[in-house]
């Protein structure tokens, strides 16, 4: 397993004047924008029109349907204002082509009480001339507990 957001992960964000970047290279930028919880960041990787599925990690609604990069961003700062990250593991990551499938654990604080989760998640992109254009997102979801000690989600 390794940590994102640490050693040996790209981590730049693409320059207009490069090469596009490779499914593997854009989905490690992706985790170490999400691990840094770099909302402008994350949204320079996403093409201008996206479709897009994620669950809310806060509740159990889908959020369904082509999304632009300023409803993308709005869901990130949204999800960082009231999670923060605090840790990010991913167990596989498959790339076939323009497509890559994450399975890993992300490690949450939720900012109101500070209480720790952790939830198991699937992430699958496409991506088409070095941005995503399809992001699926398959979380559990993080349900605050009464009290602030630490829950593993399952």
């Amino acid at each position: 397993m390794e940590r994102i957001g640490h050693v040996g992960l790209r981590t730049d964000i693409r320059d207009e004047n490069t090469r596009p970047l490779s499914t593997f290279e854009l989905v490690q930028s992706l985790l170490a924008r999400l691990g840094a919880q770099d909302a402008e960041g994350l949204t320079r990787l996403f093409a201008p029109q996206v479709e897009w599925r994620a669950t809310d990690p806060t509740s159990s609604r889908w959020r369904c349907g082509v999304r632009t990069r300023r409803e993308i961003e709005s869901f990130f700062l949204a999800t960082f204002s009231a999670l923060g990250l605090e840790g990010l593991t991913v167990r596989r990551l498959l790339v076939d082509g323009e497509d890559a499938v994450v399975l890993g654990t992300a490690r949450w604080r939720t900012v109101a009480t500070t209480a720790v989760h952790e939830a198991d998640f699937v992430l699958s992109v496409s991506v088409h001339r070095g941005v995503v254009d399809e992001y699926w997102l398959m979380q559990e979801t993080v349900d605050p507990p009464s009290g602030s000690e630490p829950v593993r989600m399952r």
